[in-house]
Parts: C-alpha cells; sequence; structure tokens
C-alpha cells in the first residue's frame, strides 16, 4: 500500500501522535497508579482520550505553526 503524497503530511502527524500519545501516557499513568492490577486498561483508556484530543489540536496547530515559521525560516 502506498500513501498518496498530498496524504503524507496527515499521515506523519497520525502516526507521531499515535507514537507520542501513547508514550506519555504509558509513563504518567505508570508514575501515578504504577503497574497494578486494571494497569492496562487504565493505561488504555487515558491513552484514547489523550489521541482524542491530541490529534484534532495537532492537525489544527501545525498549519499555524508552519505558516508563522515561514515568516522567520531564511532561504
Amino acid at each position: 500500500m502506498k500513501i498518496i503524497k498530498r496524504h503524507e503530511i496527515k499521515v506523519t502527524l497520525i502516526i507521531m501522535v499515535f507514537i507520542m500519545t501513547l508514550v506519555v501516557t504509558l509513563v504518567s499513568v505508570a508514575l501515578n497508579n504504577g503497574f497494578r492490577v486494571g494497569f492496562f486498561s487504565t493505561w488504555m483508556k487515558a491513552w484514547g482520550l489523550a489521541f482524542i484530543v491530541a490529534l484534532p489540536v495537532v492537525m489544527v496547530i501545525i498549519p499555524v505553526i508552519r505558516k508563522v515559521l515561514t515568516k522567520y525560516v531564511a532561504d
């Protein structure tokens, strides 16, 4: 399966958000609750919520950041 070039950035962002929220929620749940019974289900709930929140935020904020940065990055 190949990704269409115009979708490359969106797919990259989805994968990045997937991995980052997975790792951050793993660390957060482990530090706050420890590896107790029910750890996995608690982690998956935290990850699901984090992913649902983070993905739209990233999809909105990245174009804004890129637009602002183009004004400050020299060729």
